[in-house]
């Protein structure tokens, strides 16, 4: 009997492993497929004999092979984990998207498993794209790099990437070292993997580590700090879902099924390329509303050594000469700083917006300078009657600006929005970081939900989306009217980011 090839083709790696008729492992190989699936298996497969193939198997997330059977990837991944150790009692998986722990009797039989959801808050793509914002080449640097760290490592929020992104700025800022960042990575990703998976019980059981993540030796030095217990690390575990594909295809073999060999050649083992089915998102268009006007009398950047630059709007006419009584507004978020000066009529006379990139305090001093130039050029002062602020920073710069309120970022919202029309009952509102959606009856709030730890939908997602498509945050707007969007991940900014690269390469 010819020996089975079996292939496991994830979102991040591929894996092949050769197996025999007597379950023996006579070649195996491993790679990084940065999309190039075809191109990575064909590179894998350069060292092996094919003519002594006679079968293919695969698992489920490898469809463009054409395999004789297909199977489940976690239960190739079981299968594999309980010929190898027949005494497991836990087989810890973690991949490129998804991660679960499954979890046998004293007999070995299966008792259950617990996964992930729809984020990628613990698996493989989340550390992948955290070594890219760090410039590292891969999570194998980013591995190595952690190891390093002999240092106190920041808290960097692993259940979301654009979370993970602010976090990552503001240890920078604050000098801690890229082995502390990155360590502090891969604790945090350990404690979501904990939390999620294991419970007391687990303690002192015999687990089995595999899949790619299972080749980061500080995400596994900081699961078994936090389960105290010891991990068993296979040297080829990260090739399980190939090796189980294979054994299973053998034992069905085993049983008599009908397989007749073939010839196997490397040309034929992917299906061939054909035009694959798009569906696509209907077209965006503004159809049940008029877009507000947010143009100015005067609109400008001010830039001051040292400070982060300030984008400046004008919004009445200012006499020269004049001392002005304004009231001050300031909404200190987690990205951004925004400012107003609003008259005793309850105008707004002008607005500020600047970065406030983990330093509030330098981004609220940039706003007064910014302040203060309009008073120097327009020869008039603003005399501060009072002052608010809100939003996350509100009670920190309060204390410091003498603030006479400090107002949650809900109840500022609803007071601006019945001032601007008192029938309002619902407001939509999506920063940077924070996505809000609050009903309001006779100008009083009756409820309010907001996204917890995910940023998709959020600002900061779609900026840096812009920054690698190279447009323009201002022209991104004008370029998605009217145009229909291929169907992508819409619960992860992670896994959105990943089906974008996808298609950008086709």
């Amino acid at each position: 009997m010819k020996s089975i090839l079996g292939i496991d083709v994830g979102s991040v790696a591929a894996g092949f492993a050769v197996v025999d008729a007597d379950q023996n492992i006579l070649a195996s190989g491993y790679e990084v497929h940065k999309g190039e699936v075809e191109a990575a298996v064909s590179r894998l497969l350069d060292s092996v004999c094919l003519a002594n193939v006679g079968h293919i198997a695969a698992t489920q997330s490898s469809s463009k092979v054409q395999a004789d059977a297909f199977f489940n990837n976690e239960v190739a991944f079981i299968a594999a984990a309980k010929k190898l150790h027949p005494d497991m009692q836990c087989l810890l998986l973690v991949g490129g998207e998804r991660f679960s722990l499954a979890r046998f009797d004293q007999n070995g039989h299966y008792l259950g498993s617990k996964t992930n959801t729809s984020c990628a808050a613990g698996t493989g793509s989340f550390l992948d794209q955290q070594a890219a914002r760090l410039s590292l080449g891969g999570i194998e640097e980013l591995s190595r790099v952690a190891c390093k760290s002999r240092g106190e490592c920041p808290k960097i929020a692993s259940r979301c990437a654009v979370f993970a992104k602010t976090d990552l700025i503001h240890a920078q800022q604050e000098g801690y070292s890229l082995d502390e960042i990155s360590s502090g990575l891969c604790r945090g990703l350990a404690k979501n993997l904990v939390d999620t998976l294991f419970t007391g019980e687990d303690k002192g059981k015999r687990i089995i580590f595999c899949g790619g993540v299972a080749k980061n030796k500080a995400v596994t030095r900081d699961i078994e700090n936090l389960i105290e217990t010891k991990l068993v690390l296979p040297e080829n575990g990260h090739l399980y879902g190939a090796i189980g594909s294979a054994f299973l295809l053998l034992e069905q073999l085993g049983q008599g099924e009908v397989l007749p060999e073939k010839s196997v050649k490397r040309e034929e083992i992917f299906i061939s390329r054909q035009a694959e089915k798009l569906h696509y998102y209907p077209p965006l268009s503004l159809k049940y509303s008029d877009y507000p006007d947010f143009g100015s009398e005067e609109q400008y950047l001010a830039s001051h050594e040292g400070l982060p630059p300030v984008e400046v709007d004008i919004y009445q006419k200012l006499s020269s000469g004049r001392e002005i009584e304004v009231y001050l507004g300031i909404d200190i978020g987690s990205t951004s700083t925004k400012a107003v000066l609003l008259s005793r009529q309850e105008e707004v006379l002008a607005g500020f917006y600047t970065r406030t990139a983990g330093r509030p305090v330098i981004a609220v001093q940039a706003i007064f300078r910014a302040i203060d130039e309009i008073c120097t050029k327009k020869d008039i002062d603003f005399k501060v009657i009072q002052c608010g602020t809100t939003g996350s920073g509100r009670k920190f710069i309060g204390k410091i600006v003498g603030a006479a309120l400090m107002l949650d970022e809900i109840t500022a919202h609803a007071r601006a929005a019945c001032q601007l029309n008192p029938k309002v009952d619902t407001i939509i509102e999506i920063g940077g970081q924070d996505a809000k959606f609050t009903t309001l009856q006779n100008g009083r709030v009756t409820s309010s939900i907001m996204n917890t730890v995910c940023a998709a939908g959020t600002g900061s997602f779609i900026e840096e989306q812009a920054v690698k498509l190279g447009c323009k945050l201002q022209d991104y707007s004008k370029r998605t009217e009217n145009v229909r969007a291929p169907m992508v991940s819409d619960r992860c900014t992670v896994f959105m980011e990943r089906d974008m690269n996808h298609y950008l390469s086709e």
